[in-house]
């Protein structure tokens, strides 16, 4: 319901001038102030979300019209549900109704908060004959509460400007089945050591109102200055709660501790598990590690000895190396002694030939014994050129071979292998 719709509800003004023809000529002034209150819970409607404020105020309006004292009296939990009711003063003695429930109570103000600071609940005088127009916005009301008013209700009157209305009894009981921040603020009574009762609410002041002045501060309000509303019961309650919130917390903490120790223990017997099998496996790597070291000790051994031989091979290939290169030199030298003696041969036997083949012109008629004698000469001659030419070509075949043989010779492989391996060990 819009706030606009809710003051056309609660116009005190008309409520107030419905009474100007009232004769308040009764003498009992009980009866005088319950006859007020109903009028006034009969004449304001109750609507979706509507507070009691202006029910109050219009019931210590109506008071103050007749001359008597009142104040309007908010209390509640700020934020959760509060309430308001109106505290007149007649021979003294300060009553409390509530025009919102039509409801009185038998004792005085101050004796109701004294009942209800010891934790003792004084019950109100609730009037049943009465019934309240309740005016629902469907928009804004809960299903809950609709289902249960359209079950409670007397009857549903014409609907106004898109409102449903109804008849019904309107009291604390329909307060409580229709408000939907019920059970909050009944947890919020609990947290501070109350029953689920909305009566010790009052204990919680939040404003009093005189008809001129508010007063926010319980310290300097009309009626509450002074007095003590903090109930002992309610603080050992209170107490008593957050320390069972707190022990339950305690044992949640010392359950998770429990199961964080059985979690641990399970992780430390794995964990010793695990610490065993790499137990095994550091005696298994320890072994493996000495056999190593012994193959590798065993391997240095028989390197040194084989680079030794090594070593030792090198150098007799060497020798055996200047000793081909001497023996190569000393052919070289015989192969050209040989050429120049055969040079000098060849001149000597060309020389010969030719004095021959003068002396055979000369001598044509010399005897054919000495002719046979000379040409067996140059036979034995040309038969010892190509032996000389034979032992050339064989030597010279020879230091091929052997210079062949040593350039493949697994001797020369092995020595440039080993100046590799002696270089990159001097690296």
């Amino acid at each position: 319901m819009t706030s606009a719709t809710v003051s056309g509800y609660f116009g005190t003004d008309l409520v107030i001038s419905l009474l100007d023809d009232e004769c308040f000529d009764l003498k009992d002034a009980s009866r005088r102030l319950k006859r007020l209150r109903r009028k006034i819970y009969r004449k304001t409607p109750a609507a979706t979300r509507s507070p009691a404020r202006g029910t109050a105020l219009a019931l210590r309006r109506a008071f103050a019209k007749q001359g008597l004292r009142a104040w309007c009296y908010e209390y509640g939990l700020a934020g959760s549900i509060t309430h308001t009711v109106t505290v007149v003063e007649t021979d003294g003695l300060l009553q409390i109704h509530d025009a919102f429930f039509n409801l009185t109570y038998p004792l005085g103000f101050h004796e109701v908060l004294d009942a209800l600071r010891d934790g003792r609940p004084v019950d109100a005088k609730t009037e049943i004959r009465d019934s309240k127009i309740y005016v629902m916005d469907p928009a804004f009301e809960p299903e809950a509460a609709v289902r249960w008013i359209e079950a409670n209700a007397d009857s549903e009157l014409a609907p106004a400007d898109g409102l449903r209305r109804f008849e019904l009894l309107w009291n604390v009981e329909a307060f409580i089945a229709t408000f939907p921040g019920i059970e909050a603020a009944y947890q919020d009574l609990e947290e501070r050591g109350y029953p689920r009762d909305l009566r010790f609410l009052m204990l919680h002041p939040i404003e009093m109102f005189d008809g001129e002045k508010s007063y926010g501060d319980p310290g300097t309000m009309p009626l509450l200055a002074g007095r003590d509303l903090v109930s002992p019961l309610a603080t050992a309650r209170a107490a008593i709660r957050r320390g069972n919130r707190e022990l339950a917390s305690e044992r949640e903490r010392e359950a998770e501790k429990d199961a964080a120790v059985l979690r641990l223990e399970g992780q430390r017997a794995a964990a010793q598990s695990g610490l065993a099998a790499a137990s095994t496996e550091v005696r298994r790597l320890g072994d493996q590690i000495v056999q190593l070291r012994a193959a590798l000790d065993d391997e240095t051994q028989r390197f040194a000895a084989e680079r030794q031989k090594l070593s030792q091979a090198l150098t007799d290939a060497e020798a055996q190396a200047v000793a081909s290169r001497g023996a190569t030199a000393a052919l070289k030298a015989e192969l050209t002694q040989a050429r120049a003696e055969w040079s000098a041969e060849r001149s000597r036997w060309e020389c010969a030939a030719a004095s021959l083949q003068v002396a055979a012109g000369l001598c044509f008629e010399q005897s054919s014994q000495a002719i046979q004698t000379a040409l067996s000469e140059l036979k034995a001659a040309e038969s010892e050129r190509q032996q000389a030419i034979a032992d050339r070509d064989r030597i010279r075949a020879d230091l091929a071979a052997r210079l062949q043989a040593w350039e493949n010779s697994p001797w020369r492989k092995f020595r440039a292998f080993c100046r590799r391996a002696l270089g990159a060990v001097a690296n």
